[in-house]
């Protein structure tokens, strides 16, 4: 479609022309406009159709009385997937109340005229489409609005008019004085702007992002519709996108070729469920949205039911004023006067005034909430006010699906599950189990459907406590306790995991062979593999162990670091240990790859490399995978050279200290040896840093030297004694940091240690929670001013208790 000739006054006119006719009116409209709800509105009114045809999959069809329903509750959005062999597609369609299309559904079917969707079905503009993303069971809005977004005649256009951004160039052109705009004049602005948006797009771009085959399709569905009315009837009414809506007058005087696709064998469903006003919100990435759905719910409330002597977007202006106050007093408790609320009012009518604009736009409203309802800081009370603003414009309405509604098969096998095994999924409120994995099967069976649910990102049940043996965590526990409720959230969650499989099992097999196959093709860790082979075996998937392990064993094997790998053996240990309660029979191999692991382990451990805290926590973990059963038929003595190796040699003195309290912890290293290393660190060759580096990976593995060995804590004291006060205040956080590995009643040893060498019963309270650490530097700083002055003025005697003569 040629623009250039349509870009002029004379152009736009004409085309505004071509879309009304007598026997076609083609409505352009952008998704969810309350101004082009009405344009909607108006034109049925006024025009009476014959038909109304609607773009959307044409595979929505049949939802129709579902969504014309007069007990469906805005907003819901229509969830379609199609599976094609290996690919998944996913996508949505939602609607509100001021959504153009529910408008024209909801209309035509109380003047009981016939409607219907003419768009291509999901699977077809997916293979239409080169760049539209597969979306998974995230799935992809099929009101995608990116044309407008990535528009640069709109950017100039809005710069040009002193708007902040497409969506305020948006609402001045269109939403703020629809209520007085005639319907001509609406289609001729509607026409011009999206003449723009067409105008930066090259045909090939077009023909790659889809929407040629799709105006090729609404095409024929629209000349089908022509050809089946009789000319006594009211006109064929086509409520499109308006991008898509201003090529329609060319391509239906020269019609393109219906098109068509080789799909294949097609599998997919469709379903209404519910939605979000959060979700609907663009800013938290919705691609078709308009931001803040409740603001609009507002306007199009005022434009449907106005108020009396009132301009619509006046009263929804005050009314949203007072909401952003009830927010502020009753959730971030920021209590507003009344006058402050007027105040608000009247600056936002100003700034509409002053910027020559009908009404207050969104953005007059939150400039005048920012000026009038901020009265410090900023970046302090500022940031609580523009998360009310933003909530409240946003809104939390959740839509409502009528009776007859249905549900997809994963629902109805999700629901079957639960109750056979006694889940009280038809109780109000959350419920709550205690599952014994280790002695009971049917617990076992509950767990895994739980943890099911979880992998499909359905709300549904939450672990509160129990073993992790994914990470490693609570594998002394017996028992998982979990709560749950059963809610439409829930419901819609798994509407759209069923792009994945009709049942549970099935669903979540195939989750996890698509994890499993992306992490093949790209990277991961030994220690990511080796949790997803646990995430395998808590899921019940034992058929995909056994890839899983092929996975495991190129994941250590190119794995270069010490501590990743490490932690891939005890990971491996622990799950070997807990294949009971996993049921996990086909971990045979484990062994075997247990000291495969082991082995390159240690092999990385001797390069000398890596971070000094994981390489730290990695000696711990390989240490106490020894003591366990899995570690029993593993070489303990590569593991004690390589301490020793550490211990001697290692670049990260924290290492070093870390590797000579585990020997010291095993009896390998005595106590003179132990001290003498300390002592080692303490000299006066060593830097300050690098001793105390040394002394908190001692304490973190052997913390119990430190009151074991009082010649420690003697070589310690005459160190610390020998630093200066700026070096000791330098140092001091590091010094916490080591002896905050203590107990409580292990401190309370050191400290009777070091209170008998200073000659004291007691050294007093060590816990001081009136003041923090950033008043403590303060307070050390005022003490070292104080010093320099007395220093100055000849007062030094002082600080040791003379006379100062």
């Amino acid at each position: 479609m040629a623009t250039d000739g349509l870009l002029t006054t004379a152009g736009v006119r004409e085309l505004a022309a071509d879309l009304v006719r007598d026997d076609l009116v083609v409505v352009p409209v952008r998704h969810h406009s309350p101004a082009c709800a009405l344009l909607v509105r108006r034109i049925i009114a006024e025009h009476r159709p014959s038909v109304v045809l609607v773009e959307g999959p044409r595979g929505f069809t049949p939802m129709i009385p579902l969504l014309t329903h007069p007990e469906a509750r805005m907003p819901l959005a229509i969830y379609t997937y199609a599976v094609r062999k290996a690919d998944r597609w996913a996508g949505y369609y939602p609607f509100c109340d001021y959504s153009p299309e529910l408008v024209a559904l909801r209309d035509a079917a109380g003047r009981g005229i016939p409607c219907r969707f003419i768009d291509l079905n999901l699977a077809e503009q997916h293979l239409a489409e080169e760049s539209l993303p597969a979306g998974g069971e995230e799935g992809v809005s099929l009101l995608d609005e990116r044309h407008f977004r990535h528009s640069e005649s709109l950017k100039l256009l809005a710069a040009r008019l002193g708007c902040s951004d497409d969506e305020d160039l948006w609402e001045l052109l269109f939403e703020a004085d629809a209520s007085t705009t005639d319907v001509s004049e609406q289609i001729a602005r509607m026409a011009a702007y999206c003449l723009l948006a067409r105008a930066d797009r090259t045909a090939q771009e077009l023909a790659a992002d889809g929407a040629t085959a799709r105006e090729a399709g609404m095409v024929w569905h629209i000349r089908t519709a022509l050809a089946a009315r009789s000319g006594t009837e009211g006109p064929v009414m086509a409520v499109v996108g308006g991008f898509h809506a201003v090529a329609l007058p060319e391509l239906l005087a020269a019609p393109p070729p219906r098109p068509s696709f080789t799909l294949g064998a097609v599998s997919g469903d469709s379903a209404l469920i519910r939605y979000t006003f959060e979700r609907l919100e663009r800013l938290n990435g919705y691609s078709a949205g308009m931001t803040s759905p409740a603001w609009h719910q507002r306007l199009w409330q005022s434009l449907i039911d106005p108020p009396a002597g009132q301009h619509p977007r006046v009263a929804a202006t005050l009314t949203a004023l007072l909401d952003i106050s009830a927010e502020l007093r009753d959730r971030h408790r920021v209590p507003l006067a009344l006058p402050s609320v007027s105040a608000a009012f009247d600056q936002a009518l100003q700034l509409a005034a002053l910027r020559d604009r009908p009404a207050p736009l969104r953005s007059d409203l939150l400039d005048a909430v920012q000026s009038c309802f901020v009265k410090g800081d900023i970046d302090v009370e500022g940031v609580l006010v523009r998360a009310a603003a933003q909530h409240t414009l946003t809104g939390d309405a959740i839509g409502q699906v009528p009776p007859g509604a249905g549900r997809t098969p994963l629902v109805e096998d999700a629901l079957q599950r639960l109750r056979r095994l006694r889940l009280r999924v038809d109780e109000p409120g959350r419920q709550s189990t205690s599952l014994d994995i280790y002695r009971n099967a049917t617990h076992r069976e509950t767990s895994r459907l739980l943890h099911g649910l979880l992998a499909l990102d359905v709300p549904f049940a939450h672990r509160s406590a129990g073993p992790d043996f994914v990470h490693g965590f609570g594998l002394g526990r017996l028992h998982e306790k979990w709560d749950y409720a059963w809610s439409p959230i829930a419901e819609g969650a798994l509407v759209e995991a069923s792009v994945y499989g009709s049942t549970v099992p099935t669903a979540v097999s195939t989750r996890f062979a698509e994890k499993l196959a992306a992490l093949r093709t790209t990277s991961t860790t030994a220690s990511g593999a080796v949790g997803l082979l646990a995430g395998a075996c808590v899921l019940g998937l034992h058929e995909q162990v056994g890839e899983t392990l092929e996975l495991v064993r190129d994941s250590i094997a190119a794995d270069a670091s010490f501590a990743e790998v490490a932690t891939a053996v005890t990971q491996l240990g622990l799950l070997y240990e807990a294949r009971e309660p996993l049921e996990a029979r086909k971990l045979d191999a484990v062994p075997s790859l247990l000291r495969t692991a082991y082995q390159r382990a240690i092999y990385l451990g001797r390069q000398l490399m890596g971070d000094a805290e994981s390489t730290a926590d990695a000696l711990v973990r390989l240490r106490d995978l020894l003591v366990a059963e899995a570690g029993s038929d593993l070489d303990a003595d590569l593991y004690w050279d390589l301490v020793d190796r550490i211990a001697d040699g290692h670049p990260e003195p924290f290492v070093q200290g870390a590797a000579s309290g585990i020997a010291y912890s095993a009896g390998r290293v005595d106590a003179d040896g132990v001290v003498g290393r300390v002592t080692g660190h303490l000299a006066g060759g060593v830097s300050p840093a690098a001793g105390v580096a040394f002394l908190s990976g001692l304490l973190m593995t052997a913390r119990e030297a430190a009151w074991q060995e009082q010649r420690l804590l003697v070589e310690l004291d005459r160190r610390l004694t020998g630093w200066d006060q700026e070096t000791f205040v330098q140092h001091l956080p590091e010094l916490r940091l080591a002896f905050a590995e203590l107990t409580p009643s292990e401190t309370d040893r050191v400290a009777t240690v070091v209170a008998a060498m200073k000659g004291l019963a007691e050294l007093g309270t060590l816990l001081v929670t009136t003041a923090d650490a950033g008043e403590v530097q303060q307070r050390l700083l005022l003490s070292e001013q104080v010093r320099a002055l007395l220093e100055r003025d000849g007062l030094a005697g002082w600080l040791a208790g003379g006379d100062g003569t």
